[in-house]
């Protein structure tokens, strides 16, 4: 259940029979990770900034951080990966760890291969890397990761809408239990068949109404709440997270 019975609010916690999910930090335009746990073990799904403080705040035991699964590339996604694996090392955390990303994820790519290439005969732990296209699974801390198509484009204030990003949603399932997540996307139907009869289904929702932007934003760059509320509700439960500052 979702602590307090709401669905939206910062710093939420999601506990089921097989799985819990802590939402460490998410703001659009700053910083997402998403903290998932079995009993065998956690994954962070997305590294944004400050990951490291996040965790290292919540008295976080290391060995249990089993993989690391990203969105995809945009920095407040990946902005605290470096620093992650660069801490793991100091400390001597030892075994292995997973990341997976969509396939051709070249952010992810680079600052793998750069810790690599400058740290890998003084790392403590080993790495297995996947890139994933939709429909692949990998299995990590006793949950199956199914990746699932996303459709992201950038937005910058200066330019408008970017171009498609390799981008993906997740179904992270352990026990029977399914834990949904969205990462950044427009309005699709692989989005619904991500979050139908979900346990927990947690959805961006950087824009605030679907009338404050042009369709085209909202089928290509993000959801507005309205939209992820109504998506939302195919899923059992439904946490709205990835919003940008409102103003007021």
């Amino acid at each position: 259940m979702t602590e307090n019975n709401t669905k939206e609010k910062t710093s939420i916690c999601w506990r089921g029979k097989h799985l819990k999910v802590d939402i460490l930090y998410s703001e659009a335009g700053v910083a997402q990770q998403v903290l998932v746990s079995s009993k065998k073990g956690s994954i962070l799904v997305d590294a944004g900034d400050g990951v490291l403080r996040d965790l290292w705040s919540r008295a976080f035991t290391w060995e249990r951080l089993k993989g690391i699964i990203i969105t995809h590339g945009h920095f407040d996604h990946i902005g605290g990966l470096y620093s992650l694996l660069g801490f793991m090392r100091m400390i001597g955390r030892k075994g292995l760890l997973k990341i997976a990303a969509p396939e051709n994820c070249e952010e992810v790519r680079c600052l793998v291969d750069c810790y690599l290439r400058k740290y890998s005969t003084t790392s403590p732990y080993q790495f297995a890397v996947e890139y994933l296209k939709p429909g692949q699974t990998v299995d990590i801390a006793g949950m199956i990761i199914k990746a699932h198509k996303a459709v992201h484009c950038g937005s910058i204030k200066t330019i408008g809408i970017t171009s498609q990003l390799p981008a993906l949603s997740y179904r992270l399932t352990a026990g029977g239990e399914i834990v949904a997540l969205s990462g950044d996307t427009g309005k699709s139907a692989p989005l619904k068949e991500l979050v139908k009869d979900a346990d927990l289904a947690i959805l961006e929702a950087t824009y605030e109404k679907s009338s404050d932007v042009s369709s085209e934003y909202l089928e290509n760059v993000h959801l507005s709440e309205d939209i992820a509320h109504e998506i939302g509700k195919l899923a059992k439960e439904y946490i709205l997270i990835h919003k940008a500052k409102r103003q007021r």
